[in-house]
């Protein structure tokens, strides 16, 4: 016996618990503009694309699993809503009256400064989200768009297990037997 132990393990959940689709938003528009405010006063045109990378990443990669479809959808959104935040902010900020014209123009020269970003967060947070779950939220949702389920047939950790739950309501309406 040397009497060494091994490295503790660290784990994120204790660090950071899974949120839901709210905690997700919030914390993406959080992100995204403090990263814009802060390329703006760094003068990094990078950062509020690295920013958005970083912040879709986290939301995709800590929401939970029933979640993923909202969070995986909504980043672009969310980034204009911060980045027109941002213009509005810092045109307060610096004195300037904030005219539609110098808020457009800052939010277009924002969004192309970090196209290539916006490309390759988006990318990489549906990765995230894909292998975490995401094709069973998408055929969740495909199947109660279809009225297989309803939404307190439901387990607990939101994936739905629509084929039988569909069965069970068939069977209870007497158009399947049990054999089926």
């Amino acid at each position: 016996m040397t009497g060494r132990r091994g490295a503790p393990a660290f784990a994120w959940g204790e660090l950071w618990p899974p949120m839901g689709a709210r905690a997700a938003a919030v914390a993406m528009f959080a992100i995204f503009l403090v990263t814009d405010l802060a390329a703006g006063w760094l003068h990094v045109v990078a950062l509020t694309g690295f920013g958005f990378a970083a912040g879709s990443a986290a939301a995709a990669g800590r929401t939970r699993r029933q979640d993923l479809l909202l969070v995986a959808t909504t980043p672009p959104l969310i980034f204009l809503a911060a980045v027109t935040t941002g213009q509005l902010i810092i045109l307060h900020t610096g004195h300037v009256a904030a005219s539609a014209g110098l808020v457009l123009a800052g939010i277009f020269l924002t969004l192309a400064a970090a196209a290539p970003w916006l490309f390759g967060g988006l990318a990489g947070a549906l990765l995230i989200a894909t292998v975490r779950g995401l094709p069973q939220c998408i055929r969740d949702l495909q199947a109660g768009l279809a009225g297989r389920v309803r939404p307190d047939e439901y387990q607990a950790d939101g994936a739905a297990d629509w084929q039988a739950a569909d069965r069970a309501r068939r069977t209870e309406r007497g158009g399947l037997s049990e054999a089926d």
